[in-house]
This record gives structure tokens, sequence and C-alpha cells, in this order.
């Protein structure tokens, strides 16, 4: 049984060990272990890293390095020689809306994601709903975070929002709001189809965008 051989690769992601996640991880691909259960041992340890954030026990640092591990696994255990590159999560647009220049929670997302698998295209502050729709043509992501602070920016989210229905690219995009603007807002009457409240839940509904995305398709 490869039982003790997972829980080892889940335990040193919890961890935050690296060294050993890519030790049992190439233990598991040398002994045929199939790709996708390696996969699935690296979520484990993923959820294990979560809830010790949750817990106060682990930092945004943590999260970043966790994910690091993630992707070394994946890259150095599940690709052969001469492969590509493990592919991209998923392409994401992301902004702090016109009239707010609040930037901090909105670059940790941005990191985060990044570290996670996803090209990120980061418009900055103040982005006006133009330019958010220019965006949209030019770099086609999958999802679109609009992330706002202060009161008025719900507002200017919901006319970015309105601009980019009216640009007739609302169905290509799937849209992620977020922010003390929005906490208490409904994401459906700002037009967007989530809310994130924290950085592991945008990271988990962009997981569950880019599987709905995947699932339409099949």
């Amino acid at each position: 049984m490869d039982a003790p051989r997972f829980e080892a690769l889940s335990a040193a992601v919890g961890e935050l060990n690296e060294m050993k996640a890519l030790t049992a991880a190439l233990d598991l691909a040398e002994s045929d272990a199939s790709g996708y259960a390696i996969y699935e041992a690296l979520v484990e340890g993923i959820r294990r890293v979560d809830k010790r954030y949750e817990a106060g026990e682990y930092f945004i640092a943590d999260l970043l390095m966790a994910a690091h591990i993630m992707r070394s696994v994946l890259e150095t255990a599940l690709r052969t020689p001469g492969e590509e590159r493990f592919p991209s999560m998923g392409k994401v647009l992301i902004c702090t809306v016109q009239g707010d220049i609040h930037d901090l929670g909105k670059l940790v997302i941005a990191d985060v994601l990044r570290h996670n698998g996803f090209e990120v295209t980061d418009l900055g502050v103040d982005a006006a709903p133009d330019t958010v729709v220019q965006a949209i043509r030019s770099h086609k992501p999958h999802i679109l975070i609009l992330s706002g602070t202060i009161q008025a920016s719900a507002l200017s989210i919901r006319g970015t929002i309105r601009t980019v229905e009216a640009s007739g690219l609302r169905k290509t995009v799937r849209i992620l709001v977020g922010g003390q603007a929005v906490k208490d807002r409904s994401p459906r009457l700002l037009g967007a189809d989530a809310r994130s409240d924290s950085v592991l839940d945008c990271l988990r509904i962009c997981h569950e965008f880019m599987a709905q995305a995947a699932g339409d398709k099949i």
C-alpha cells in the first residue's frame, strides 16, 4: 500500500518542508503512483496549511511557501524530460476600481494567485471602467477581480461591471469582487459572480471558477 507514502507527502507540505515533499513525491512517482493521486496528496497538504493559517499558526508568507512547494513538486515529479512546464491554472485580471487607491490587499491576493499557478495581470489602482474593458479584450482573462476599500468603491465596482456588460464581454469572464467596500453586499446585486472575504477564499473561488469553466467545455 502507498498510503504511508501519500501521507508523507501531505505531511511534508503541511509542515512546509520542500525537500521532504520533493523526496516523497519522487518516491511515489518512481513507484508508478498516478499523477492524479500525487496531486490529491498535495492538495491535502495545502488543506493542512490552510487550517494552520486559519488557526493563526501560519501567516501569508507561509501560504506563499506552500504554493511554492506545490509548484516545485508539480514541476519536478509530474513532468517528464522535454515536456512543457506545468500549465497555467488560468488567467486573472485584477485591479482596485476607479476612485480608490488602496493597494495592499490586492497585491497580496495577486501574489498568492501567481504562486498558485495563475497568470495575473494587475492593472493597479484607480482603474477606470474603460481601462478594464480594454484589458479584458487584450488579455482575455478567465477571471476578473475587482477590489475596493472605501465605501464609494461599491458604486464604482457596480459601474465597472455595467461597463463590461455594455461592452458585450460579460459572458467571457467570471467576476469576483472583494474588499471592505463590498463586505456586506450581495455579489449578485453588484453584477458579480462571487464575493471573496479573505485571501484563502479568493484562491478557493478562483479554483472553483476554473473547474466550472472546464466543465462548460466538456
